[in-house]
């Protein structure tokens, strides 16, 4: 039972990590659905959704880490990002055969073809490498209280000007994965 719950968790895991990851986007599981396409709160908030309907428990996890990654930290329109953090949204996912394991499906295939952190490849029973690096600190949210537990935590972390500079430097780095996205694309 166990071998075949585990290939539907992948198989759910893998479904939604192929979804581009999109920013801006509405942080809930039915915009993610709806669209093809989301962010990290909105892909992860979709993967809770399925993994539940087939009886896995899933707790979402906030993650501090650097906004940009390495590979754009030389792209001049991501340069006011370089000195801010961002707070992460990934999921704990309760399995009965390995218990708590980190997922994380931010980046699609085409991102971590690039070299972003992910796994595409993933079996089900190891932790999942962090969109914003592994080692960071992270906290505990429950599913109804995420977001409230998110703004809460930007809330210390970000001045105003700071909250504006990432959101510049999200958009700057969503252009970058829709370019690298084409540039993969068969023609």
């Amino acid at each position: 039972m166990s071998g075949t719950l585990r290939d539907a968790v992948v198989a759910r895991v893998r479904a939604v990590q192929r979804m581009p990851y999109a920013w801006p986007a509405p942080p809930d599981a039915d915009s993610a659905r709806e669209l093809g396409e989301g962010s990290c709160a909105s892909k992860h908030a979709l993967l809770a959704e399925e993994l539940f309907v087939i009886g896995v428990p899933s707790a979402p996890l906030l993650v501090v880490g650097p906004l940009v990654p390495l590979l754009l930290r030389g792209e001049p329109d991501c340069a006011a990002g370089l000195a801010l953090v961002e707070v992460h949204e990934c999921l704990t996912v309760i399995t009965p055969w390995d218990g708590p394991l980190r997922v994380d499906v931010t980046w699609d295939p085409p991102l971590i073809a690039r070299g972003l952190a992910g796994d595409p490849a993933w079996s089900g029973d190891t932790d999942m490498p962090l969109a914003v690096g592994d080692g960071s600190p992270g906290w505990a949210a429950s599913h109804d209280g995420v977001r409230a537990a998110k703004l809460a935590l930007r809330a210390r972390l970000y001045t105003r000007s700071e909250r504006e500079a990432r959101d510049a430097t999200l958009a700057a780095m969503s252009r970058h994965f829709a370019a690298w996205r084409a540039s993969a694309e068969p023609t």
